[in-house]
């Protein structure tokens, strides 16, 4: 990481972020609420890409992330930013956007909200259906044309919770051409190399020891020294000066001591609570800056998600976990059929995500609470808020057999059950008329 160290490198990107970079600022009109978050050579790269691109996702997907690795490195995030022409300074550019100094930049930390919902869908198709392919075949695609229009889309994502309006912005980050209507398997496919590029970096975690890296312990403090000194100064323009007094300098450099440090808690720099800071923004900006993607921030703040929280979930995740599941149901039943029969006594054909705790702990004893939710999370399903009878992998023809073994096992009990009571009236009938003929054998 040799890119972070250098002479007044922090010094530079502390200056670009206050006063950016002297280049020609592009047009507000691309700005967007929360943008002011981010320092100002970051404002005027996200608007660049927006001109562009579009979006920052599109922007994202050809222009950045060519290889749809998921994650840049420092040598390819340059070659990109000089290949679409950008006139930033890229170390400087680089060091106000790798915040944590991870060494890798991701959609995160361009348009979170955006890389949260693509995140999400990744790890509901693979889950449920294997892969994106097998999703977008079985799932998406039912008429079997190839392509897949919005209000098919919508109609399909409702299944897997989604509300319209959702869907309709997730649509639009996964199609290639803005204005497009169609999605097709092959604009797709960017999910499925994300999904093997994290497992393959799931897999390799742990394995390279690093007892050095090439970083500038100093970074931090000249990062927060030169910030004072210009706003001290006084250099930052007139019209930038209410942008940039709601810039949090100070916050992003304690975040980089706390990187140096290994300090960081894990969580994704400046995601936290990103979708209600969004909403905010909008509605301090008015009309000047509109919100992106306002429909999404409002599910993510509904659930209560953490932004990032299906960054590193895998399908995989989820095989150790329903199959111990499923193995317990078996050693515990025998058969699937018996452990559905105790899991909805009821027989309503399905358990829902909040009765699905309280069956799992006091029914099955099978784990505690927290982990029943997260339990019901991996299993595989066709609807999020309900888990049937389907889903834990029952046909028809298995739970007719084992209701007619049922039946036929209950007819059996009530039969013995009402021989044993005719023959306990026989006998109290017998001992009745002993008894009289006792006495009138006596008289």
């Amino acid at each position: 990481m040799w890119y972070i160290s250098g002479p007044n490198l922090a010094q530079r990107a502390a200056r670009h972020a206050w006063v950016g970079t002297g280049e020609e600022a592009v047009a507000d009109a691309y700005a967007r609420a929360g943008d002011e978050k981010y320092p100002l050579d970051v404002q005027d790269f996200l608007k660049l890409l927006r001109r562009k691109y579009g979006t920052l996702v599109r922007a994202w997907r050809f222009a950045l992330d060519t290889d749809s690795g998921s994650e840049l490195e420092f040598c390819e995030f340059v070659a990109a930013v000089r290949q679409m022409g950008a006139g930033q300074n890229a170390r400087s550019l680089w060091f106000n956007l790798d915040v944590d100094q991870s060494g890798t930049l991701s959609l995160y930390d361009l348009d979170p909200i955006a890389a949260h919902a693509l995140d999400k869908f990744r790890y509901l198709c693979t889950s449920r259906f294997g892969s994106i392919q097998a999703a977008f075949a079985g799932f998406l695609d039912l008429n079997k044309s190839g392509m897949i229009d919005l209000d098919e889309f919508v109609e399909c994502m409702e299944g897997l919770g989604y509300e319209a309006s959702v869907a309709q912005e997730l649509f639009g980050f996964l199609r290639p051409r803005p204005g497009s209507r169609l999605l097709k398997s092959i604009d797709l496919e960017f999910l499925q190399k994300w999904e093997d590029a994290k497992q393959e970096k799931k897999e390799k975690a742990g394995t390279l020891h690093v007892g050095w890296v090439n970083r500038d312990p100093c970074a931090a403090v000249q990062y927060r020294q030169m910030a004072e000194k210009l706003a001290a100064s006084g250099e930052a323009k007139a019209d930038h000066k209410q942008r940039v007094s709601e810039t949090p300098f100070t916050a992003t450099a304690l975040a980089i001591a706390k990187a140096t440090a290994k300090a960081h808690a894990g969580m994704l720099p400046g995601c936290a609570n990103q979708a209600d800071d969004a909403l905010v923004e909008g509605k301090r900006s008015g009309s000047k800056a509109r919100v992106e993607s306002p429909a999404t921030a409002s599910a993510i703040a509904k659930d209560k998600e953490t932004i990032g929280c299906y960054a590193m979930r895998l399908a995989s995740d989820n095989e150790t976990q329903s199959s111990r599941f499923i193995q317990y149901l078996l050693d515990r039943f025998q058969s699937l059929a018996a452990a559905w029969d105790a899991m909805d006594p009821q027989y309503t054909g399905e358990v829902t995500k909040q009765g699905f705790p309280s069956v799992v702990v006091f029914k099955l004893g099978y784990c505690r609470n927290s982990e029943a939710r997260r339990l019901f999370e991996a299993l595989p399903k066709k609807d999020a808020h309900r888990f049937t009878w389907r889903d834990l992998g029952l046909t028809a023809e298995d739970w007719l057999e084992f209701s007619t073994k049922k039946s036929g096992r209950n007819c059996s009990n009530d039969w013995k059950r009402k021989r044993k009571e005719l023959v306990m009236v026989q006998e109290r009938l017998c001992r009745s008329i002993m008894i009289v003929r006792t006495r009138k054998a006596l008289k």
